[in-house]
């Protein structure tokens, strides 16, 4: 990086004035106060900053105009930035050759790793920092040596020092003012003073263990005081949170959950078509009534406004008048069945009347069980009559078998008609033997119990009771057909008085009663007959009406039309009507308001007070655990206060043993001065080994870097001072110079102008040694008076190859350097 020019709006003694520097060796001459210093601090200023206003006489405030700082222009890798600082606006970087501003980040890294201090230790120097050199011991040049050679050392040592002062504040060891001296003094006079008073030592102990145990068991009582008074106002705030929870339950408990949630689309649908369907309907009225007002004769302006009225309900129940005379018409075919079953039963009845009282609830049980008896008994007759059938067959079946087989030429099926007859004939001889052995068939059954219990007559004999439960039986069908024909009957006549409930609204014009169908049915078909003939006629006979007229079936008709429309979106979104759907948009909405509300009580509720308020069913659960808990709170103080009155008991007995209270303080002040000592040392020593450590740290470093610095310095040195001295080492922890001849030089021991060379001979190796980091100008203000012409005019050929590498700003008032220095351009200041 080097600098290309300077703009300077208002520095010191300059304003609005600029210079043109050279990339390489550069000399600004001038005379004394012509500003020299000045232009050296403008551009120490605008690369690190101009100083505040609490250093005035640093910051070359301008007297001549009210604007301070300027602009620079940086060259950096061939490209030109401009760096702008006026007053206390933002500084500034500019790219020019892009015009794009840069971040202040970007001149911080070419800077890097210097601040304004390291840079003026290496990069900056003049003739009164080369002449204070005199005045330093070796030690204190060879640390100023090796703070410039190693960047960020200075903290580094400064803390060292620092740390070896505070370990001497603590302790040095023959001394007795630091404080861990005098403590060590006074635990050494402890020692002896508590061994002199140490007496009841074992009862002393005793009661400390005691006193420990007591503590223990007061700190245990309370913890349990604090938890339980925590579970206590647990409690007590959630008896506060109660009534959230509740409602919180409550909504929960209500939440009905949806099948399918309506979208919002259906839901604006809806609510259009409602929307709609009102104004209609209020259209509709006003149509109506202005229907109503029409001139009509006296005998039907009453039946025909009324109509007008209701024109809606009447115009729905006439579309729904076929089905319910359909259904009038099945009530009428039912009432002829009832009619026709009961009239069997009565023949029935009139043929039997005897047999009525067998009908009745109490005897059925009766009837049946006499049913059973009489079906399981069979005459005797009938069983010998089918014992003889079967004699007969294989009586005569096996007799001829036996003669066909004995008798006949059959050769060898002779054989098998005479086994088959054979075994016949003995299936017919056992039969007669298990006949002679079994029982006599058994006689009829006595039923005159079972006759009195169903009501008829006791000495009916077996056929005559069959008989008679066969006439009970055609009895029951009849009586089950006429209760059956009455049900279906029953029901329908339900729902036709069902369809005419709808016209209570009318009963005035249309009277309808559940006992009298067909006369309410017919009534509704004339009261539709003559309302029809009444708006014919009235439509014949003005314009006015029939214009109204029609303007209420449009209107009537768009109802219609919206309510189909509103139910089939019900349809659509599974339900059975539009009030269905209404219903579920409200229940939704109220579904939304509830679940808002349920957030909010969440938000007011956390989560672990419903955790903990879950396991209570009532307010009361609570309330009861409510006092368990204020319960054990008490049991637990007093417990409390019964161990507090012990350790008061123990700890007054330790304060009687030793009244004195000498040997307990002793032992107290032991303890405590070897927890002081303790941490003392542990101080004392952490800070000597973080001295140490630094100064092993920096010292490894510099013994890095010195040696290539020294043979380079050595080298500036020998050509500075025409070889008179070839060398620069180090001996021990002093620097030291050698001649030719092999001479060693202290730096104490040289002049003043060889130390200067010196000094400016390490400068100028350390600046080629660390050029590598940053490639920074290098300002010199008269540094060279010192030397004679031979070592200055060396020394001017030394700052020419330097300034290859490194901007090299010369600041002199010798007229010679504006002749003398090789490859400089001169910039005069008047």
């Amino acid at each position: 990086m080097w600098i290309k020019h300077l703009e300077i709006a208002g520095f010191g003694k300059f304003h609005q004035q600029s210079f043109d520097l050279n990339a390489g060796l550069q000399v600004v001459y001038g005379d004394n106060e012509s500003g020299k210093s000045t232009l050296r601090a403008f551009i120490l200023g605008m690369l690190f900053g101009f100083p505040s206003r609490r250093y005035p006489q640093e910051r070359y405030e301008p007297r001549e105009t009210s604007q301070y700082g300027g602009s620079i222009d940086l060259v950096v890798d061939d490209v030109l930035y401009r760096l702008t600082r006026l007053g206390d606006q933002p500084a500034t970087l500019i790219n020019l050759t892009t015009q794009a501003p840069q971040p202040l980040t970007l001149l911080e890294h070419w800077l890097a790793p210097y601040d304004l201090a390291q840079y003026k230790q290496l990069f900056t120097f003049n003739q009164a920092e080369l002449g204070a050199l005199k005045t330093l011991s070796a030690t204190d040049l060879n640390t100023q040596l090796q703070q410039v050679g190693l960047v960020g050392s200075a903290p580094w040592r400064d803390t060292a020092q620092t740390l070896r002062e505070r370990a001497d504040e603590l302790y040095k060891p023959r001394g007795r003012k630091p404080e861990l001296n005098q403590a060590l003094q006074r635990y050494h006079e402890l020692q002896t003073q508590v061994q002199a008073a140490k007496q009841h030592y074992p009862d002393y102990l005793a009661l400390q263990a005691k006193i420990q145990t007591l503590q223990e068991q007061q700190t245990a009582a309370e913890q349990t005081v604090n938890q339980l008074s925590a579970q206590q106002q647990h409690l007590t705030s959630l008896l506060n949170q109660w009534p959230v929870y509740a409602q919180l339950q409550q909504l929960r408990t209500q939440a009905v959950p949806q099948a399918a949630p309506l979208t919002p689309a259906t839901v604006k649908r809806v609510r259009e078509l409602t929307q709609q369907r009102s104004e209609l309907q209020r259209s509709l009225a006003g149509a109506r009534q202005q229907l109503s007002t029409q001139p009509v004769d006296d005998q039907s302006q009453g039946l025909l406004g009324f109509y007008v009225q209701h024109q809606t309900e009447f115009e729905t129940l006439e579309g729904q008048l076929p089905p319910l005379q359909q259904a009038f018409g099945q009530y009428q075919a039912l009432t002829e069945q009832v009619d026709h079953a009961q009239t069997t039963y009565d023949q029935q009845t009139q043929a039997h009347p005897e047999l009525t009282a067998c009908l009745s609830p109490t005897k059925r049980e009766a009837v049946a069980a006499l049913k059973r008896t009489a079906a399981s008994w069979q005459p005797a007759s009938r069983q010998q009559h089918q014992q003889q059938r079967q004699l007969d067959w294989r009586l005569v079946a096996g007799g001829i078998g036996v003669v066909a087989g004995l008798l006949l030429p059959l050769g060898a099926f002779k054989w098998f008609l005479a086994i088959a007859g054979f075994g016949l004939l003995g299936w017919f001889g056992y039969d007669e033997i298990t006949q002679s052995q079994a029982p006599a068939p058994a006689p009829q059954p006595d039923l005159g119990a079972a006759l009195t219990a169903a009501g008829l007559p006791a000495d009916l004999s077996i056929e005559a009771t069959r008989q008679r439960l066969e006439w009970i039986a055609e009895l029951q069908r009849a009586q089950a057909a006429v209760t059956s024909a009455e049900q279906h009957a029953a029901t329908q006549a339900s729902r036709v008085w069902q369809s005419l409930q709808d016209y209570q609204f009318a009963a005035g014009w249309i009277p309808v009663a559940p006992e009298q169908l067909a006369l309410s049915v017919k009534r509704v078909q004339q009261f539709y007959e003559q309302v029809h003939q009444l708006l014919q006629k009235q439509s014949m006979a003005g314009p006015d009406f029939a214009y109204t007229q029609r303007q209420v079936q449009q209107l009537t008709a768009q109802v219609r039309d919206v309510t189909n429309h509103l139910q089939r979106l019900a349809e659509e979104n599974d339900l059975a009507s539009s009030d269905d759907l209404t219903a579920a948009i409200d229940a939704q909405a109220s579904a939304t308001r509830d679940a808002a509300t349920v957030s909010q009580l969440e938000q007011q509720l956390s989560a672990s007070d419903q955790a903990a308020l879950q396991p209570y069913d009532s307010v009361s659960d609570l309330q009861t655990a409510i006092g368990g808990v204020r319960q054990q709170l008490s049991d637990a103080q007093m417990q409390l206060t019964r161990q507090t009155a012990a350790l008061v008991t123990a700890q007054t007995q330790l304060k009687r043993l030793t009244e004195d209270g000498r040997y307990a303080t002793l032992r107290q002040q032991q303890a405590n001065l070897q927890t002081e000592l303790t941490v003392l040392a542990r101080q004392w020593v952490t800070r000597q080994l973080g001295a140490n450590w630094i100064d092993e740290a920096l010292q490894t470093l510099t013994n890095q870097q010195l040696p290539a610095v020294l043979t380079l310095a050595a080298a500036n040195f020998a050509r500075l001072t025409a070889k008179r001295y070839n060398n620069i080492d180090l001996n021990g922890d002093q620097l030291r110079v050698t001649t030719t001849a092999g001479v060693h030089f202290e730096v104490a021991a040289l002049s003043t102008a060889t130390k200067e060379q010196l000094y400016l001979a390490l400068r100028l190796a350390l600046i080629v040694h660390l050029g590598e980091q940053a490639q920074l100008p290098l300002m010199i203000d008269d540094g060279l008076v010192n030397f004679d012409d031979q070592r200055r005019a060396a020394a001017w050929d030394l700052l020419g190859e330097v300034a290859q590498q490194h901007q090299l700003i010369y600041f002199t008032n010798e007229s010679a350097a504006r002749q003398q220095l090789p490859r400089a351009r001169v910039l005069e200041l008047s």
